[in-house]
């Protein structure tokens, strides 16, 4: 009788555990998918505000308030340190 006791305990655990892999799976996916859609809005976004950057760089308009222009050239030299003087 205790080893019929010990299987069905170990079936229940068994599938105890499914569930619980299927519990978590599931969230995984969830989370997975929030993320997938996250990166493609965020994409599109980005998209979109490069897309009207080149266009108003290609028609020579001018930047719209409040925002800094943007640099396409090389970024200036660092400024070089002037050495120590030898020590006497």
């Amino acid at each position: 009788m205790a080893e019929r006791e010990s299987e069905a305990v170990r079936n229940a655990n068994k599938h105890f555990r499914k569930e619980e892999q299927a519990k978590k799976g599931a969230a995984a996916w969830k989370d997975y998918i929030e993320q997938e859609d996250s990166t493609r809005l965020k994409t599109a976004r980005l998209r979109a505000l490069r897309l009207a950057r080149d266009a108003a760089a290609a028609s020579g308009a001018a930047q719209p308030r409040g925002q800094a222009p943007v640099s396409t050239s090389t970024p200036a030299p660092k400024p070089r340190r002037m050495k120590k003087p030898p020590a006497a």
